[in-house]
């Protein structure tokens, strides 16, 4: 696992539980908005990489630290590039740890594996926009089919589960929203994220704009034409 971070703790990042979070290093994306850039920007990974925390490192902290702890949240960057993702989930389990994956949803095969076997407890997937736009906002080629697939395994699931949106006024509208949510239709908790320019992937985002509180709230209505559970985090 190429290790790129972790946060001992936190309240926030798997709901009503306590956890730690690990951050992979790489990502298939782009997007210009992402806030972690130090994980996704092929420069700044390769910088990392004498700064890598090992397996062993992060294994003795569980040990010493995990009866404190409910679970571990695995984000990034794209935890399911990572080739030895599930050897490593296996290990936390083996420590009667929850784990909660953070991921956009481009490894269904990974993702069904992780699944059929009950190695995780609980999905944040991304659902970034409809599926034509994905490649613009994402600033790469993205099979969209592998979206739905994951999508179609988490609604299957019985596991808890979550779908989220970062919004941009440059790239989503309430139409949009909209649109995802009929494409998503079930889900049990849908989040909106708004966008903060403080740190960006691309400098450009810097300059793109968020949307504001009354804004949001319209956003949040479009999306509970279809949805029951609608949360706005500004």
């Amino acid at each position: 696992m190429l290790i790129g971070g972790i946060q001992t703790l936190t309240l926030l990042d798997y709901p009503e539980k306590v956890s730690c979070i690990l951050f992979t290093a790489g990502c298939n994306f782009r997007c210009g908005f992402c806030h972690n850039p130090q994980f996704v920007d092929p420069e700044e990974v390769k910088g990392l990489a004498k700064n890598l925390i090992p397996e062993d490192k992060f294994f003795k902290f569980l040990d010493s630290r995990g009866k404190f702890l409910d679970g571990v949240v695995i984000s990034g960057g794209e935890p399911t590039l990572q080739p030895d993702l599930i050897d490593f989930i296996r290990k936390i389990k083996d420590r009667d740890l929850l784990v909660k994956l953070d991921t956009n949803g481009t490894a269904p095969e990974t993702l069904k594996t992780l699944l059929d076997e009950k190695l995780i407890d609980y999905v944040a997937m991304d659902v970034k926009t409809v599926m034509k736009d994905y490649s613009k906002l994402c600033e790469t080629e993205v099979e969209t089919d592998k979206i739905k697939q994951s999508i179609d395994l988490l609604q299957n699931s019985g596991i808890d589960y979550e779908f989220r949106t970062t919004v941009l006024k440059e790239f989503h509208n309430p139409e949009i929203i909209f649109k995802i949510a009929e494409s998503i239709k079930g889900v049990p908790k849908y989040t909106i994220q708004n966008f903060r320019p403080q740190k960006v992937l691309n400098k450009a985002f810097e300059k793109f704009q968020g949307f504001t509180p009354p804004e949001l709230e319209e956003l949040k209505r479009s999306a509970e034409k279809v949805l029951k559970n609608v949360v706005v985090l500004d």
